[in-house]
């Protein structure tokens, strides 16, 4: 039997998914049991735990043959201290696996995540991989996933009414574009059959690498504009912008923090690419059947 935490997310749904489909037990962890239905309609075991009671992911951790460990939600805009956050679940579910006995962890990590500083929210996983690595006796396997495909939806309306995607990140840095159903199918495929021993770290760099100016050419070529753009915004930009629309100045920074962390490459890929770091969809793919639809829904009449 295998644990999922936050399979209200999107990659511990898709990982969830993935077990089920493949015939194997799956005990689907979230704050919310009604937001789990469509899981336990498949088969899973759907247990309802907030991420920092270490008492509850005790309970729901026992007599796991794995477990899929991931910090949920991994993003609270308002948030006034993510990281403090951050370490909170971390705590709880490091000392949950300690305390019930489990022996194989996935963890949901970031591209950067080596790097203690200098890298916003993945700092925090950064100390989360310290601290659950730590713990004696468990196997441990790191999922660096790269820049999320699903970061371009959060462009969808600015894009149907403006036909212009702006982000702070040079248009022609290639960056490991993936998507967080191919990360959770992953590490659904390493909790059945993954082989690793000690900690290990495993990044996903997707399909390959993308910038946001080839990102952009994609989507005007699926949705059939000519004239869309890419527009770089400067950091400053990002993060008044961030601002205005009410995310806390804890977050904004730190946000800010990953464009310059990337644009100055001090988060990058460290692995080569391989078929063990590369997964399967690839930017057309995803911006045809996520991206596109949504767009035109969004378009105004």
């Amino acid at each position: 039997m295998f644990v999922i935490t936050g399979a209200n997310g999107r990659t511990g749904r898709a990982a969830a998914v993935h077990l089920l489909s493949a015939g194997y037990p799956v005990r689907a962890v979230g704050r919310s049991a009604r937001r789990l239905a469509d899981l336990a309609a498949r088969g899973a075991e759907v247990w309802e735990a907030d991420p920092t009671d270490s008492a509850a992911l005790t309970d729901t951790f026992r007599g796991a043959d794995g477990i899929y460990a991931v910090i949920q939600p991994n993003y609270i805009p308002d948030h006034p201290d993510f990281g403090a956050f951050q370490d909170q679940v971390a705590a709880s579910l490091t000392k949950a696996v300690t305390e019930s006995g489990v022996t194989r962890v996935v963890g949901l990590s970031s591209w950067g995540a080596r790097h203690p500083q200098g890298t916003g929210p993945v700092m925090g996983l950064h100390r989360f991989e310290q601290r659950l690595s730590a713990v004696p006796g468990v196997d441990t396997l790191w999922l660096r996933a790269g820049y999320f495909m699903e970061n371009l939806l959060d462009h969808v309306h600015t894009a149907a009414a403006h036909h212009r995607i702006s982000a702070p990140f040079e248009p022609g840095l290639p960056l490991p574009f993936v998507t967080t159903r191919d990360v959770g199918a992953r590490a659904g495929e390493e909790l059945a059959n993954g082989t690793w021993h000690g900690t290990e770290v495993m990044e996903l760099q997707g399909e390959r690498d993308v910038s946001m100016r080839e990102a952009v050419s994609v989507i005007a070529k699926a949705v059939g504009a000519d004239d869309f753009t890419y527009e770089q915004t400067s950091l400053a930009e990002f993060h008044a912008e961030l601002r205005s629309k009410g995310v806390s100045l804890n977050v904004a920074d730190m946000m800010a923090e990953v464009g310059e962390a990337i644009n100055s490459r001090h988060t990058r890929t460290e692995q080569p690419r391989t078929a063990r770091t590369s997964t399967p969809t690839s930017i057309e793919r995803f911006i045809e059947e996520e991206f596109a639809p949504r767009y035109r829904a969004a378009r105004p009449d």
